[in-house]
């Protein structure tokens, strides 16, 4: 049966055609045991019954005219004196056919040319017919409309539920390319944070070594060795943020992602650098959520980093606030006003990633140059007090 609605589904025409054939030969076999109130068969009789079994060849095609070009030799079988029993079950089928396949407005067109079609064999019957005969006929019309609409509706009602397990199936690959760009957003966020500290701290160590290298060899070269830590340790952060070497993480002793604990590291790193950076917790820390505690260590990093590349000789100091629905973030140089850092109505890339990760947030982040010179970043993330 699956493979015949196969068949049926890839060449619907091959059976139609096949379904005109059979409904023919049935046909001419009860055409040759006339009743005995039927007129013999003959010539005409034969050409009337493949007239009238042709039509179902397209009856998917053309549901309508199936049925009016189909009942035409019926009437003419009936009128004639011929019987026309099988091929007058074939209407049926039509019928059946028209509700299936065609709008509503066309099946209300078959309806009352079906209701023509009874009037017309009443009129052209020689024998009068019976009223059970009348009525067998008109409910076995009604049951082939009722039977078409129903199929009708149930393949309207699964192309509909095809259509939204497609949507369905779209919306979870739209989800899943979104899921995935915005994991590419972060990592490009981490990398940005990352590359752009560490880069500024080996330029800021390799100029002092440059520097120092004449009078001082024994300082050069420390300066020089804490330039190759801070690459092996940027390094290992990228590797870490790509999970290039996830299934080694375990051997590789790998720490988890910084957060606002580290912030005390990162300024001694600068500082010995040559950036002197102070750093100021207010409050209870708590249990802030994870991804906002690593977002808080990145804005840090990211305004440090700042510093180190437009502010030129300067000192920095970090306050770090902790209130029960949010953590507030403080950056403050006093390098040169003119270089402190990016235009603010043309920030650099760096800026523009700190904003966007704030916005995840709900936060909000301010920068600017103070009066008094310098520069201030000024950033807070809220967040629901037990959310991790």
């Amino acid at each position: 049966m699956a493979r015949l609605r196969d068949v049926d589904r890839e060449h619907p025409s091959a059976l139609d055609s096949l379904l005109a054939s059979l409904l023919f030969v049935g046909a001419v076999v009860s055409a040759a045991i006339p009743g005995p109130h039927d007129r013999a068969p003959g010539p005409t009789l034969y050409v009337l019954l493949a007239l009238g079994a042709v039509p179902y060849a397209w009856r998917r095609r053309a549901p309508l005219a199936t049925l009016v070009t189909a009942s035409i030799p019926v009437i003419a079988m009936t009128s004639l004196g011929y019987s026309a029993a099988v091929i007058g079950s074939g209407l049926f089928l039509a019928a059946y056919t028209v509700a299936a396949w065609s709008r509503t407005r066309v099946v209300a067109v078959a309806t009352g040319f079906v209701v023509a079609l009874i009037a017309a064999v009443m009129l052209v019957s020689p024998e009068p017919m019976q009223f059970g005969e009348l009525a067998t006929n008109a409910a076995l019309f009604i049951g082939a409309f009722a039977l078409g609409r129903s199929a009708h509706d149930r393949r309207r009602t699964l192309g509909l539920l095809r259509e939204r397990a497609e949507l369905a199936e779209r919306a979870q690959a739209e989800e899943a390319g979104r899921a995935v760009s915005d994991e590419r957003l972060r990592i490009a966020q981490e990398l940005h944070d990352v590359l752009a500290h560490s880069l500024g701290v080996i330029a800021l160590q390799a100029g002092v070594g440059a520097h120092i290298i004449d009078t001082d060899p024994v300082e050069a070269k420390a300066t020089l060795v804490a330039v190759a830590q801070r690459s092996r340790t940027a390094l290992t952060e990228v590797r870490r943020i790509l999970g290039a070497l996830r299934e080694k993480d375990d051997d590789a002793g790998y720490s988890p992602m910084p957060g606002l604990d580290a912030v005390d590291l990162l300024a001694a790193e600068l500082t010995q650098a040559g950036l002197p950076v102070q750093v100021r917790v207010e409050g209870d820390r708590g249990n802030i959520p994870a991804a906002l505690d690593l977002t808080a260590y990145r804005l840090v990093q990211e305004s440090l980093t700042n510093v180190v590349k437009h502010a030129g000789p300067a000192h920095a100091q970090v306050t770090v606030r902790y209130q029960l629905d949010a953590v507030t973030i403080e950056v403050v140089d006093d390098g040169h006003p003119a270089a402190a850092a990016p235009d603010q109505e043309n920030p650099g890339h760096g800026q523009l990633g700190m904003r966007e990760r704030v916005a995840v947030f709900g936060g909000s982040l301010t920068a600017g140059t103070r009066s008094g010179g310098g520069y201030i970043v000024s950033a807070r993330l809220p967040y629901v007090a037990g959310e991790r």
